[in-house]
């Protein structure tokens, strides 16, 4: 099949009001592999596109009234049918009237002084190329003087443990900070190697990391020595001979150097796609692209991934604690317009403490609802798409199905059988697209899907893994459950889950090796 040139003839200009920048990006890419032209100054366009239908406001934002303006719809159907199909259908005719329309503007969505950065920032995104980029940065860490030895101290002291560390294969036996108060720099070398343990699939390495991450994070002193370190449950020969290495130098030479590394950042930005786990993120590199807009213009997509491709350039701005406010505040509003008797828990890492966020985790229950969850996710949802909230729905999932491939949320909480809807979500006051996933539980579920979408993964692993070994509990975010006599276990509240667990209350805040 030869090259598409069945828009040859278009010169196209896009009104940037009432559609997505990401779509705007995603039509412009399509017409110019169908032979027309996106044009950046309206000037030099032959037909006007839009997703307005009102004549007086699409005439706030025309300069050529000879030129036919249309629907965007024209374009999607040229598009489907490889074709250039008449216009009539789809053209909109202006009156010639003078606009006499109110100086103050109605609200729009994205108007020209907003959607211009948007556009530019999407170009970045899908553009980035990391073979002709300088290494990301090193942080700053606020322990670097930290220097809690005092000039007494014996070789006894350096080479045993903090006396006050609780020293357990179990880390959700002890507190863990969101930031170490200590050894944040050897904490941020040792995660970029788990991370590329994580993209080239070898999870159990992966593991072996969190798991001296987590004691790391929670140590409470500056690692003295790698006798010391030889004594702290979780961490194995290989990594105390990594920090063994950064004790002596102040560095880990294979985790710096992914700073720079191609593959590895290429990698990350591919996984960031939703959707898009390690293996495809690896097929992609493997195949010889190093961009998204590579990805999107040479490989073979399926729909739900071309679509969390055009979305992250939104998804990949972080959200500070008042842009998660904002939404939680829509939500806590909109879902009483859908049962009076409704509520909103943010879990996550907003719950954590976190201070940037790139998605929200939200439980919504009903008193109403003690023991099944009767379409209510459904109902919500589409309240939230006919208020113009959500714009795109990821993924739904009702009861019984039990994965959604290969995505996995920051916390690392699985859906087990509990109604999930992951969406693209509009946070009106930046015109920004944000991932918004919501969980549905029972009254019944609800202890246990706070405690298991809180996370942070390693803490909810942990839990569980004491639970089963130490108490014979199945725990999920569905409930306790007790192995013999196999029964579901009552659980009032969050708190009562950890005292069934027997394990101490950890603050949220204090969940996040």
């Amino acid at each position: 099949m030869g090259r598409d040139t069945s828009l040859s003839s278009v010169k196209a200009y896009f009104i940037p009001v009432k559609i997505e920048p990401y779509q705007v990006e995603s039509f412009q890419i399509d017409l110019e592999k169908a032979g027309g032209e996106a044009c950046i100054e309206q000037a030099d366009a032959n037909i006007i596109l839009t997703a307005l239908t009102s004549s007086s406001r699409i005439k706030r934002h025309i300069q050529n009234h000879q030129v036919p303006v249309v629907k965007i719809d024209w374009l999607k159907e040229c598009l489907e049918k490889h074709a250039k199909i008449p216009i009539d259908p789809y053209q909109i005719e202006l009156s010639h009237t003078p606009n006499t329309s109110s100086v103050v503007e109605e609200y729009e969505g994205h108007d020209q002084q907003t959607i211009l950065p948007q556009l530019e920032r999407c170009n970045e995104v899908l553009n980035r190329r990391y073979d002709n980029m300088p290494p990301d940065p090193m942080p700053s860490f606020d322990d670097d003087n930290d220097d809690d030895i005092d000039n007494g101290s014996t070789k006894k002291d350096t080479d045993g443990l903090a006396p006050d560390f609780i020293n357990t294969k179990y880390e959700c036996m002890r507190n863990t900070p969101l930031k170490a108060r200590h050894n944040q720099k050897l904490v941020f070398l040792l995660r970029l190697l788990e991370r590329q343990r994580l993209l080239n699939m070898q999870d159990k390495n992966a593991l072996s990391y969190r798991h001296a991450l987590a004691a790391i994070k929670a140590y409470p002193r500056k690692i003295r020595s790698v006798d010391e370190v030889k004594l702290i449950t979780g961490i194995g020969k290989k990594i105390s001979d990594l920090i063994q290495t950064y004790l002596e130098t102040g560095t880990i030479p294979d985790a710096e150097n992914l700073l720079g590394d191609t593959q590895f950042r290429t990698l990350t930005l591919f996984n960031k796609v939703f959707g898009v786990g390690p293996l495809t993120a690896n097929l992609w590199y493997d195949k010889g692209y190093r961009s998204l807009q590579e990805v999107l213009d040479q490989a073979k997509l399926a729909k739900a991934v071309r679509l969390g491709i055009q979305l992250l350039p939104d998804f990949e701005q972080p959200m500070n604690r008042e842009d998660v406010k904002e939404l939680i505040d829509i939500i806590e509003k909109e879902i009483k317009n859908v049962d009076s008797h409704a509520f909103a828990t943010p879990v996550g890492g907003y719950r954590r403490g976190k201070e940037e966020n790139g998605d929200l985790d939200i439980i919504i229950a009903t008193h109403h609802l003690q023991h099944g969850t009767d379409q209510f996710l459904q109902k919500i949802v589409s309240h939230l798409s006919d208020k113009g909230f959500i714009k795109h729905v990821l993924l739904i999932s009702d009861k019984g199905q039990t994965s959604i491939g290969n995505h996995y949320t920051s916390s690392g909480a699985d859906m087990e059988k509990l109604d999930t809807c992951f969406t693209a979500f509009l946070q009106p006051s930046r015109n920004i697209l944000r991932q918004v996933d919501f969980i549905v539980p029972s009254m019944e579920e609800y202890p246990c899907a706070v405690l298991g979408w809180s996370g942070s993964q390693q803490f909810v692993r942990s839990h569980r893994d004491y639970a089963k070994k130490e108490r014979g509990l199945s725990v999920k975010s569905t409930g306790i459950y007790q192995y013999s006599p196999r029964k579901r276990l009552k659980v009032d509240s969050e708190e009562h889950a950890f005292e069934l667990m027997g394990i101490p209350w950890v603050d949220p805040v204090m969940r996040n090796c």
